[in-house]
């Protein structure tokens, strides 16, 4: 913190949203929320996070992209919902977008798809059941009839 800052409220601000920062990546919404909770000014709040913005210690983006890696490595869902997922936790939805776009460049989406389908399936649901899951995963229509146009050893007469 090379920079001046000459009201104490608002230095007080940046130490308790770099001590929650030190311990795990957040957006600017939940710093927000943390500091509100403390009882901070509205002032002493934006003051607070445009200085921790400006050091590059808070990144939405940064946050939005370590958010997507780590929920998609143990729950497969597409990019309708991480986005929706995004949005909800305070990330707008310009970064979101990016975030997930970049995301799936690097990763098929089509398979997080199948891998959540062949989990469904071994669960014995029904192929509406089915659908309906991975919908409700994010996953678009065009990738579930995909995955249902190619799908291997599947038994139409589960639950």
């Amino acid at each position: 913190m090379t920079e001046e800052i000459s009201n104490e409220t608002v230095k007080s601000a940046i130490q308790v949203a770099a001590r929650s920062l030190a311990r795990t990546e957040q957006c600017r919404a939940s710093l927000e929320r943390k500091l509100r909770q403390k009882e901070f000014d509205e002032n002493s709040i934006c003051q607070a996070l445009d200085f921790l913005e400006k050091k590059r210690y808070l990144d939405d983006e940064r946050y939005a992209s370590s958010w997507v890696r780590n929920h998609c490595a143990f729950k497969p869902q597409g990019s309708i919902r991480l986005i929706r997922e995004l949005c909800v936790r305070g990330v707008s939805k310009d970064i979101a977008t990016r975030v997930v776009k970049s995301y799936f460049e690097t990763v098929d989406e089509t398979e997080l798809c199948h891998l959540a389908f062949q989990k469904l399936v071994s669960k014995n649901k029904s192929e509406q059941k089915i659908i309906k899951s991975l919908a409700d995963s994010g996953f678009s229509y065009k990738i579930i009839q995909w995955i249902f146009k190619n799908k291997e050893g599947f038994d139409s007469g589960a639950e």
